[in-house]
């Protein structure tokens, strides 16, 4: 089971997505202790027993003497990879809004020497933030932390990968390589070694990340980069601010008259399900209000529940009326991914499928189809926790569900070591996507940068850490 980071787990912690309807009468025969773990024991399984998606599968005796988030655990159906839970619920709000305490740069971490030490490199620097200011740059490496190594086995269950993302959590010092080839261009060099001092800020990630328009061939290209899904900032006065920006997106490429759009969801882990929408809208083909976009299924209790409280169609999103949509005159759609590409993104590629063309490069993507919701009590000084469940599954309008191992590229093209520049025609997968559209490669003259002669093994990223990775954030009911 895929686990996730232990800073994930312990430090980010809130999300008010969702709030207890009157549970249910717990019918379990196991003894209640009278102590703090029982009493937040008590409620996690009441929750779980009402919500969770597979709540026919919880044990009828659980014990209650355990830690909370051993007990929680225990409740988990076999092929739960996603569920979870925190001991306090107040931080993970920001964080599902791209708020957290970082430095401002993503990381994949990888293997070298001979697979026993991890490595990183900078995927993207995000915008005002530390990391940009000391100048870090795509494509770097660096393979210490506080001129420390970070030792890597498999059989750590992810503690070294852990400890790896907790250090860059911390103010520390790197040293950063540039990626090169050695004169005979048969063997990956790394150049130019310099020491980055970098402190970390509580940081506000705008996931609205790059757009532009190319104009090759008398061909009106849209490329936009989005890094994860949230309408604002969670904060007040900002509301529906990143939405508002993706609007504005399209709102350009539709005045440059975009025909053909390339959506770069490759290090977008997922996140809110509203913005999902929002974005969708501004791409189908044929938009209109009375299309269904995705469907959810929940489990019998809350099917009975919601379908009493809202009608049947409170299973159905619909698309939403966007002004700016350019789905009409689209020629082509692709989408670039990654393994990082999770829920939100996947439900983008599912819910368009039965409207449009969905071209496919890069990397099969993550393979999650479930939603979840946060729970928690409030002004209750004897349990803080908040649970993380998955609560639904995803379908599109044809009933279509089946993406649990990942949506398969198109065109594979697999990340190295050579990352190339943002929006550079030469960038590979954005190369790739370009000669798909034009038939040939971009400009003639231009060739995408060499892929790397090492053949890479990544074990994770910084995302790990991100409130919003591999999640599909559902709103509340009735929203």
């Amino acid at each position: 089971m895929k686990k996730r980071s232990a800073m994930f787990r312990y430090l980010l912690c809130t999300f008010a997505a969702g709030i207890l309807f009157s549970a249910c009468k717990k019918k379990d025969s196991s003894p209640v202790p009278d102590t703090d773990n029982g009493y937040v024991n008590n409620w996690i399984y009441t929750t779980m027993k009402q919500e969770y998606y597979w709540n026919t599968s919880i044990t009828a005796t659980p014990d209650y003497t355990k830690a909370p988030y051993d007990f929680f655990e225990s409740l988990l159906h076999a092929d739960d990879r996603y569920s979870w839970a925190v001991p306090n619920y107040k931080d993970l709000q920001n964080s599902l809004s791209g708020n957290t305490k970082e430095a401002g740069y993503s990381v994949g971490l990888f293997l070298h020497d001979g697979g026993t030490k991890l490595g990183g490199i900078i995927q993207y620097v995000k915008k005002n933030s530390p990391a940009s200011a000391a100048g870090l740059k795509r494509g770097q490496l660096f393979f210490q932390i506080n001129n420390k190594d970070f030792k890597y086995s498999s059989a750590t269950n992810n503690a070294d990968v852990n400890a790896f993302l907790d250090a860059l959590g911390k103010d520390h010092t790197i040293t950063v390589y540039d990626h090169t080839y050695s004169k005979d261009g048969l063997r990956d060099s790394t150049t130019n070694p310099v020491v980055k001092n970098l402190t970390v800020l509580e940081y506000a990630e705008n996931p609205v990340y790059m757009d532009s328009v190319y104009t090759i061939d008398n061909k009106k290209i849209g490329y936009f980069v989005y890094h994860f899904f949230a309408p604002d900032r969670g904060q007040a006065g900002y509301e529906n601010e990143y939405d508002n920006q993706v609007d504005a997106v399209f709102a350009r490429f539709k005045a440059a008259g975009v025909k053909h759009l390339i959506l770069d969801l490759r290090y977008n882990g997922g996140g809110d399900a509203r913005s999902t929408v929002n974005l969708g809208s501004n791409i189908v083909t044929g938009l209109s209000t009375t299309k269904v976009f995705f469907k959810r299924e929940y489990n019998a209790f809350n099917t009975k529940k919601y379908t009493d409280a809202y009608g049947p169609e409170f299973f159905k999103t619909y698309f939403t009326n966007e002004a700016n949509n350019i789905g009409t005159g689209l020629e082509s759609f692709i989408i670039l991914t990654s393994n990082n590409s999770a829920s939100a993104s996947e439900l983008i590629i599912n819910g368009l499928k039965p409207y449009m063309g969905v071209w496919l490069i890069g990397e099969k993507t993550y393979g999650k189809n479930v939603g979840s919701q946060t729970f928690y009590k409030i002004n209750d000084a004897r349990n803080t926790w908040g649970l993380q469940p998955i609560t639904s599954k995803a379908f599109n309008s044809l009933g279509t569900s089946d993406y649990t191992n990942g949506f398969a590229p198109n065109e594979e093209v697999v990340e190295s070591l050579a990352l190339g520049d943002w929006g550079s025609v030469k960038e590979p997968l954005l190369n790739k996507a370009l000669t798909k559209i034009l038939g040939h490669a971009p400009l003639r003259v231009a060739s995408p940068e060499s892929v790397s002669r090492t053949r890479v093994q990544y074990v994770g990223s910084s995302q790990m850490n991100k409130a919003y990775y591999h999640i599909l954030i559902e709103p509340r009911p009735g929203e």
